[in-house]
């Protein structure tokens, strides 16, 4: 069989042009990308309730959550996919803040794996992973097997692509180096330590993973394009790179999310700064250079960026170790918890409370009282008075009860799972159905909120739409009062609130059908707020009764 070296051979046996030598690189670029975002997305169904109750005895004790970081730092070759996961798991208090900081800082040795892999021929047993696991995947049965499997089966046909990709990325960097433009790029990177530094911090916001990097590094170093020091400078720089990438990259991140990928951001970049100043102390001579220790050694070129690449991830878990005991001070301070946050996160189930149904469902209600009382949050982009507004983002508080519902959707099916006696099956049933019902009203009541706010101020369209507006945040206030104390007394008052309103809204309707209302828009608005806000009141009354 050709190896891939030969096969990007320019046809005439001659080397390859610029032109001929680039697409090869950029093929090799997207499957080593399109691999790592299969292998995050793999990581992320494990996220899932059912596979998070079993990673409860993974993280049981340090020495298993060491074990537990490694090995997915090792398959998913991702630690930021990773931090997704452990974030997961400490949002639904199935894991300490602290204990998935240890597991987020050991992924990183974890990821070092790839540059050993590298200096191995895999290329069949690479083209087989992909053949087969892409068969299998193919199969009925199996492609809807367990979400556990379904999760495995496409990480390992993600590290196949990556590793396929690497392969490409590693067979085009020998005849680039006969490119001008590229010898240009060598000779600037040999002459300035720093400037490898900052192309390391570069390379990793655009390529996302340091492993990749240091492939690309090993294959280029091999042929003579960079000298030893100035790749290791690189990699240092990769530390820096995963900041800027959180800085960019993580907007859409919130809460322990966020803050877990700070953390990797921050020992990634005092890792990668540490090694980066021992290797300048050492160009003037004043302490040995990590490449004259290696040497002692008479390892080749690749394995002196392998063992610099593992010395920096395993320097990661070292300074997490320092910092653990101040970590929660200095993310809180970077990223703040907000009230969105703490409102996505469940403040009383417990799947320890799974067997007990009674405290199940106590702790279920607890759940939709605060989804009840937070309901009204959504109007507040729809209300006149800038007083009475909480200054809360809606878009991100119904992101948040959506998380809220989520989550109790999910522990009640669990709990409806288990063995139950037919009384406690159900009052459970009725738990759910009640859940839907909230669920229903908060999309109703955000639907509502969002048509009336799309209204002119100070026409008659935006005086009736608030109207609408205030009459449903009263109705809204009184049911959470109503659902908390139980009184008899509340819940009729809640009943005749939301009694049938027919005539009212007829009314209303023909208010806005008049050709005198205002623009069309205005009237279609108007009409589609009113049918909203029946729909509002009919949930209501459903949940009264």
């Amino acid at each position: 069989m050709r190896s891939t070296t030969h096969a990007l051979a320019a046809a005439d046996g001659g080397p390859m042009s610029a032109w001929e030598v680039l697409p090869a690189f950029l093929a090799g670029l997207v499957f080593f990308l399109i691999g790592l975002d299969a292998i995050k997305s793999s990581l992320k169904a494990l996220a899932s309730r059912s596979i998070r109750r079993r990673a409860l005895a993974a993280v049981a004790s340090a020495p298993r959550a060491v074990i537990l970081g490694i090995v997915f730092g090792a398959v998913g070759q991702s630690a930021t996919a990773v931090s997704f996961v452990v974030a997961s798991l400490v949002s639904a208090r199935l894991m300490t803040v602290q204990r998935a900081l240890t597991v987020v800082a050991w992924a990183n040795p974890g990821t070092a794996l790839l540059a050993f892999l590298a200096a191995i021929d895999m290329n069949l047993a690479t083209l087989w992973l992909i053949g087969t696991i892409g068969l299998a995947m193919r199969q009925r049965h199996i492609a809807r097997a367990t979400p556990l499997l379904a999760a495995l089966l496409g990480a390992m046909l993600g590290l196949g692509l990556l590793l396929f990709g690497l392969t490409q990325l590693k067979a085009a960097a020998i005849p680039m180096q006969h490119v001008s433009w590229f010898t240009s790029i060598s000779t600037a990177l040999n002459a300035s330590l720093l400037l490898g530094f900052v192309a390391g911090a570069l390379l990793r916001l655009v390529i996302q993973s340091s492993s990749g990097i240091v492939v690309i590094l090993i294959a280029l170093c091999g042929d003579g394009f960079l000298g030893a020091e100035q790749a290791l400078m690189i990699i240092h720089g990769t530390g820096f790179g995963i900041g800027l990438s959180v800085i960019f990259l993580a907007k859409g991140l919130r809460g322990e999310a966020l803050r877990i990928s700070y953390w990797q951001a921050l020992i990634n970049a005092v890792s990668g700064g540490v090694l980066a100043m021992w290797l300048l102390v050492a160009k003037f001579g004043a302490i040995p250079s990590l490449v004259a220790l290696f040497d002692q050694l008479t390892l080749s070129v690749e394995s002196d960026l392998a063992f610099g690449f593992l010395l920096q991830m395993l320097l990661c878990p070292v300074i997490g170790a320092m910092l653990v005991s101040r970590a929660n001070a200095i993310l809180t301070s970077i990223a703040p918890d907000v009230a969105e946050d703490r409102l996505a996160t469940p403040h009383f189930l417990d799947e320890r409370a799974l067997d007990e149904p009674d405290v199940a469902l106590e702790l279920v209600t607890q759940e939709q009282l605060r989804v009840l009382e937070a309901l009204p949050l959504l109007l507040d982009r729809a209300r006149f008075d800038h007083g009475t507004k909480s200054g809360l983002d809606t878009t991100q508080v119904r992101r948040a009860l959506d998380s809220l519902d989520s989550e109790i959707r999910g522990f009640l099916s669990d709990a409806i799972a288990r063995p139950q006696t037919r009384e406690s099956l159900a009052t459970l049933l009725r738990a759910s159905t009640r859940q839907q019902s909230i669920a229903e009203l908060l999309s109703s009541v955000d639907h509502l909120s969002k048509e009336v706010a799309t209204l002119s101020r100070d026409s008659s369209a935006s005086i009736l739409g608030g109207a609408l507006i205030e009459a449903c945040d009263v109705m809204l206030r009184t049911l959470h009062e109503s659902f908390q104390s139980g009184d008899s007394v509340d819940v009729e008052i809640l009943q005749s609130m939301t009694a049938d309103r027919g005539d009212q809204m007829e009314s209303i309707r023909k208010t806005a059908a008049d050709a005198d209302f205002g623009s069309p828009h205005e009237q279609a608005t108007m009409l589609y707020a009113a049918s909203l806000f029946e729909r509002v009141v009919y949930l209501m009354h459903r949940l009264a009764t």
